[in-house]
């Protein structure tokens, strides 16, 4: 295997956003992912507009509350995990089909994560309902409920999706901690952008760019598709997610990066635009 083949198995992309989580504390306002790349999230200590479809299920209310959607481009399996930065956080999630026309007022949810501390026990009675949790395989349970009762492990079932799926997730900081985590998917089903909502007459724009050349000794070109996209944010991490360059004052549709300081090795430039993200990876070489 040669060491740019290595460079790819590595590649891990941490996005913080804690800049415009505030837009993402409600279904209707979801953060949309057009891609699998894992991504950093700071919480706020807000909840937006109160949801009450949250109300009926396991974990039964919002803490610190970040909604995500996504729709599948193709088959696969659907599994994450979400990872704290501490182990002693407690992260709930609730996964969601949408109601027609991706409707969030007729969303049905399909798993269900709210297992967590017990109250008045020592740790050692619950660890393991704490720390990192998502959809994995070997799981075979859609809901755990609060606390650690017998047979919690964090974990909830995969899901088998099919091209043109569409879901949402809420995901809650419960232990309200001001710590952050890592969303990263790690199933088969290939993500992209939802340009579809339940008004008809309405399309969201999807942010879409390309970087060339994809190997390069230090000078970068992107090009965004488009013209109608506003508050195009362009960042570039290394490896190891740290930022390198950002620039949130993106003017025109073409334009060059300098970035012949950098070390050689992988990079990811990502695009975020107030209702959608794309990344595209490119090569630094000598």
């Amino acid at each position: 295997m040669n060491k740019f083949s290595t460079f790819y198995i590595l590649f891990i992309l941490l996005i913080p956003i804690s800049r415009i989580i505030a837009q993402h504390e409600d279904c209707a306002t979801a953060l949309e992912l057009c891609g699998n790349s894992p991504f950093y999230i700071v919480p706020t200590s807000a909840i937006g507009s109160t949801d009450a479809d949250v109300a009926n299920t396991c974990v039964g209310q919002e803490f610190n509350s970040m909604w995500v959607r996504w729709t599948v481009m193709e088959d696969g399996i659907i599994s994450f995990v979400l990872t704290p930065d501490s182990v002693w956080q407690d992260l709930d999630f609730i996964v969601y089909e949408p109601g027609d026309e991706y409707d969030c007022f007729g969303k049905i949810p399909i798993r269900c994560m709210a297992a967590g501390a017990n109250l008045n026990q020592p740790p050692q009675e619950w660890v393991n309902c704490s720390g990192p949790t998502g959809l994995a395989p070997g799981n075979t349970d859609a809901e755990e409920p609060p606390g650690c009762p017998s047979g919690s492990n964090n974990f909830l079932a995969p899901i088998e999706a099919s091209a043109g799926a569409e879901y949402i997730i809420l995901i809650n900081e419960f232990s309200q901690s001001g710590l952050g985590y890592t969303l990263t998917f790690t199933g088969t089903a290939e993500l992209s952008c939802i340009t579809g909502t339940a008004d008809p007459e309405l399309v969201k724009p999807q942010v879409t760019f390309t970087v060339y050349p994809t190997a390069s000794t230090g000078t970068i070109s992107i090009h965004i598709a488009g013209d109608n996209i506003s508050d195009n944010h362009l960042t570039v991490f290394n490896t190891e997610g740290q930022l390198v360059y950002s620039n949130e004052q993106l003017n025109g549709t073409a334009f060059q990066l300098d970035l012949h300081h950098l070390p050689p090795g992988v990079y990811v430039a990502a695009l975020r635009s107030s209702h959608s993200m794309q990344t595209q990876r490119f090569l630094i070489t000598n």
